[in-house]
């Protein structure tokens, strides 16, 4: 577990740009913060939150103070802004930790910000995954539980469970007394339980946003490969020839598609062939295959032998494959063989058939071919936790309809702690070192 009463410095920004900034964090920041940097006057509660010049080391920099607990972490923090480049910040931060300062480990200001109570534990998580955001819509549900979105509904369905497991002991502590007792208990945890039940069935399109979907272009060579990678991510990534083989190694970039965040592998094609480049070339995109989640199969419909485009296919099954019958506008009257699984005829010269192939991807990624954004995400944390709180439910009703309010009420309870421990009410130290090492150093 950190401890949470040192003094801690790090960068806050990557090194190399224009600008570097460093925080500190902790009971001494502003006495350390006046020990390296000088101005004309010095930063005290009097000019907090304003920013400062003077200099810092050998460097001019701009200070800010930010008063605890109107501050990022809850406690005294200093920002010093200097000029970009790792030497300048390499030696700005040593003369911090040489002035009394430690280094700050990975996600620590966060997890200050957690204990100090400036934030719950998935709004520390959704830090995490702003930083991470892949498209603009994984950024806008991490930004929405970063305000408290998923804290809210997590909150409210504690609340609930609280007050039917008050409901419950009433009954153990007065039993004879007639009191007006709930005669909904029953259906409102059952309706509790569709609460939960509604988040935990976000954790598969939120996986998705968090992760990515990896996706790779497969076939035979000169297929079209490396022209439907150039269609789909809107450039000339990818060399485009009339030669076979012109990919010799997998080509590897980052896209959006159907909102959903991409890393797209173009492969070399398939083929038997004496060259060694081109073997290895071959061993790698088989490997690529494996894999991936989701494979766009590229079948040469205006190849003369259509059965040597299908053969390679059929030696390889990879999970999530969609065929792709690709070059329809050199042969746009051909009858194609019918094939298993999802099919799409394709132009990655012209984009006809593209929105048809956006369809098959997302149906397959997220079983939506148009997924809508949505307003919560859980994680694979919060979905294990919810498992565990929806599985103390249904048996929770049955003691309650038979009169078994003590066993009823002491499922409510488990269940309570169980969403309690998503937002961090009650969690492990394990648990939190295990959330925060994952962050990185800075935040």
């Amino acid at each position: 577990m950190m401890n949470t009463s040192d003094n801690i410095a790090a960068p806050a920004t990557g090194i190399g740009g224009a600008i570097s900034i460093l925080r500190i964090s902790g009971p001494d920041a502003l006495a350390i913060g006046n020990r390296v940097w000088h101005g004309k006057t010095p930063l005290s509660a009097a000019n907090a939150r304003k920013m400062l010049l003077g200099r810092a080391g050998s460097d001019s920099a701009l200070a800010v103070y930010m008063k605890a607990p109107a501050s990022y972490t809850g406690d005294d923090v200093v920002e010093l802004h200097c000029h970009g480049g790792a030497a300048v910040a390499d030696a700005l931060l040593r003369l911090l930790l040489a002035s009394g300062c430690r280094m700050a480990e990975p996600g620590e200001f966060t997890f200050r910000a957690f204990v100090n109570g400036k934030m719950d534990l998935v709004q520390a998580e959704a830090v995490a995954d702003v930083i991470g955001a892949g498209s603009e819509q994984a950024l806008n549900v991490a930004e929405r539980q970063l305000a408290g979105s998923l804290s809210h509904r997590l909150d409210a369905v504690w609340e609930k469970l609280n007050e039917l497991r008050a409901e419950c002991e009433s009954h153990l502590d007065f039993p004879e007394e007639e009191l007006a007792w709930d005669p909904d208990v029953a259906a409102k945890i059952n309706a509790v339980a569709a609460e939960l039940q509604a988040l935990l069935e976000t954790r598969e399109l939120g996986a998705t946003l968090r992760d990515g979907v990896s996706l790779v272009l497969a076939g035979r060579p000169n297929a079209g490969k490396s022209s439907l990678l150039n269609r789909l991510v809107g450039y000339d990534r990818a060399i485009v020839t009339a030669i076979p083989g012109t990919t010799r190694d997998t080509v590897e970039v980052s896209t959006v598609l159907r909102g959903l965040p991409v890393r797209l592998t173009d492969t070399a094609g398939l083929r038997r062939s004496d060259d060694p480049i081109e073997q290895e070339g071959v061993e790698r995109s088989r490997r690529s295959i494996a894999a991936a989640r989701i494979t766009f199969w590229l079948l040469d419909a205006s190849a003369e032998q259509l059965n040597e485009e299908l053969a390679e296919m059929e030696r390889s099954a990879p999970p999530g494959r969609i065929a792709v019958w690709n070059k329809i506008d050199l042969v746009p009257e051909r009858e194609l063989p019918e094939l298993p699984g999802p099919v799409v005829k394709l132009s990655a010269k012209t984009g006809t058939g593209l929105d048809a192939l956006l369809d098959a991807f997302a149906a397959a990624a997220v079983h939506d071919p148009h997924p809508a954004e949505p307003e919560v995400a859980v994680n694979a944390r919060h979905a294990a936790l919810l498992r565990e709180a929806l599985a103390q439910l249904p048996e929770a009703v049955r003691n309650v309809e038979s009169g078994d309010f003590e066993i009823a009420s002491a499922q409510l309870r488990e269940a309570r702690r169980l969403v309690g421990a998503i937002t961090g009410r009650s969690v492990e130290p394990d648990i939190l070192d295990h959330i925060f090492s994952r962050f990185c150093i800075g935040k």
